[in-house]
This record gives structure tokens, C-alpha cells and sequence, in this order.
């Protein structure tokens, strides 16, 4: 985990990355599970500044497939916008009933977003507009992602996270080495580790593919830091400038409004946290948990007790 105020940095690194494996240390990387999620939205709020795309526009001018059919079988995919689906209002399921038909095995291909976008006529699970959480919709902002850049979304990415000065961070798991986590599940009462290149689904990376090390989870929260405060920012739209965070969510921590995300996925938990008016960033991740109830309230007690445990600056 690695924790900020102003100027003073902790990185504090525990246990190993599997059992019997290396220690963990401030360069080791873990699967962030849907903090994911708040780099594919930076991505995109960072598109949008430069106008590569509109956050406003219709997901049919990016992906001109894509039907997203209401239940009155009405194409709703010419007034669903790019925003509403980086806030989760687009209506659409957290999974696709047809998702296993369409993609046919072939999670690992490069090109699975574009073949899968290029024709896919999606069924909404709720009205647009109205907030419903949905790996589905970020799926989508990973395909637009890819089309404006003219790459995989894991190499569109690795360009946008070198930028960031995320050097230790990636969307391929494939790549990895000895220096990442193992995600350890109990399967039939077993303990096992999977090992990075188990989570190479090209559909999750946008929502929940990020390797990062806490080093670098928090030099990006001090980006956002910096964007609230800087209206020239490519980022500043992204941190509720108006009371609508983009690809966060506003909570209080500190005495303050906060931006974070949570994450939770086989065998990982993960956590970021940022203070804006206190310039607080706390990055917390670790290897365990089948994303049962009492492990995630275990998790989120120990960000909370950690993140009012960093002392603020003389």
C-alpha cells in the first residue's frame, strides 16, 4: 500500500506474493480488480480534452455495431452517450446473457473488442439515465478506446500509463513476471494461486485488467490531485467539478470530499483513495479473498483506519 499528504510519501509493502514465493515489495504489481476501471475512464475524459471524441456524443458514432435495444425493442445506441456510460447510466447489464456465445474462446485475441462491437446488438437491464453499475459499459469504453487509438486496448493503454509515469503498471498480464502477485482463492476448501496470465480475458481489461504497483495506483491519484485544482487539466472534468465525478465516486473521508474506487476479483482486493482539498492519496491492494461480504468489510476497515492513520504535513 502506498499513502500521501502534500508532500510526504509511505509505501509500506507486507507478506509474500504466493505462498513460497518472493516478498512483496514497493514494485510488486497486483491485479486492482475494478479499479480498473478509473484509468479506462481516464482514458477516455483524457480523449475527450484533447476532442478526439465528445463525452456527450452517442455511443453509435463511435461504435456504429452496437444496437442497445430497450425493452420495448426500441435502438436506444443514438442517445446513450460516452458520459453515461463512464457513469454507469447507460442501462446496460453488468454481463451480456450472450457474452460466452459471442466470444466463442477466443477471450485471449487481440482484435476480441472490435470483432465483438463491430456487430452486437446488446439488451438493456434498466432505463438509461438511471444509475446501474455495469462491466458492460466499460467494456464498450474499451472498444471506443481502441478504435480512436488504432490499437489493442492493452497497448492504447501501455502508451497512456507510460505517459502517466506508471512505469510498473500494465493491462496485459501475460507480460508479467516473478515481480506480481498470484491471486489467491479457496476452491473446494483449497487454497490456490492463480497465476497472472489466468485473468488475460481481452473483454476485462477495460473493468478490471490493470497491474499496477501501489507506487504508481497513488502517482496517478496525485494526478487527479492536481486536475482538481487545474482547470486546464485533461483530467479536471473527471473530479466532479460540478458534483459528478467521472469514473469515481464521491464519498468523505478526512472531514472531506474524497474520489475512489474499490475492486474486488478472484483472488485480489484493491482500493484508491484521493482527497482532493487535503491532496490525500492512499493505494491499498492485496492477494487474497473470494470477494465474500465479510473479507470486503475486513478490507474496507483496514483502508479506512489506514487512511486516518497518515499523519498530515507539518
Amino acid at each position: 500500500m502506498t499513502g500521501a499528504v502534500g508532500t510526504i510519501e509511505s509505501t509500506v509493502a507486507l507478506g509474500t506474493l504466493w505462498e513460497g514465493g518472493p516478498s512483496a515489495t514497493n514494485d510488486s504489481r497486483f491485479n486492482v480488480a475494478s479499479v480498473s476501471k478509473v484509468l479506462t475512464a481516464a482514458r477516455i475524459v483524457s480523449l475527450a480534452h484533447a476532442k478526439a471524441i465528445g463525452l456527450d456524443e452517442p455511443i453509435s458514432k463511435h461504435l456504429p455495431g452496437v444496437k442497445l435495444v430497450d425493452e420495448g425493442s426500441v435502438d436506444r445506441a443514438g442517445t446513450i452517450t460516452v458520459r453515461q456510460l463512464v457513469q454507469h447510466r447507460s442501462g446496460l447489464p453488468q454481463v451480456p446473457k450472450d457474452l460466452e456465445q459471442k466470444v466463442a474462446n477466443r477471450w485471449s485475441s487481440p482484435d476480441l473488442l472490435r470483432v465483438l462491437t463491430d456487430s452486437w446488438d446488446l439488451a438493456l437491464d434498466g432505463p438509461p439515465g438511471q444509475y446501474k453499475y455495469s462491466n458492460t459499459g466499460y467494456a464498450l469504453l474499451g472498444a471506443i478506446i481502441e478504435r480512436t487509438g488504432g490499437c489493442s486496448f492493452a497497448d492504447c493503454m501501455a502508451t497512456y500509463l507510460s505517459e502517466l509515469g506508471m512505469a510498473h503498471s500494465t493491462f496485459w498480464p501475460t507480460t508479467l513476471g516473478d515481480d506480481a502477485a498470484r491471486g489467491r482463492v479457496i476452491v473446494q476448501g483449497a487454497v490456490k494461486f492463480n497465476e497472472p496470465g489466468w485473468y488475460a480475458s481481452r473483454y476485462a481489461l477495460p473493468f478490471t485488467g490493470l497491474w499496477a504497483s501501489m507506487p504508481d495506483l497513488a502517482r496517478f491519484g496525485s494526478v487527479v490531485v492536481a486536475a482538481s485544482k487545474d482547470l486546464a487539466s485533461p483530467l479536471h472534468e473527471m473530479t466532479a467539478p460540478e458534483g459528478k465525478a467521472l469514473g469515481l465516486f464521491l464519498d468523505t473521508r478526512l472531514d472531506a470530499t474524497s474520489l475512489e474506487h474499490d475492486g474486488s476479483g478472484p483472488g485480489f482486493r484493491a482500493a484508491l483513495i484521493i482527497v482532493p482539498s487535503k491532496s490525500a492519496v492512499l493505494a491499498m491492494a492485496t492477494n487474497g479473498g473470494n470477494e465474500a461480504k465479510d473479507e470486503g468489510a475486513a478490507f474496507a476497515n483496514v483502508v479506512r483506519s489506514t487512511l486516518n492513520a497518515v499523519p498530515a504535513p507539518e
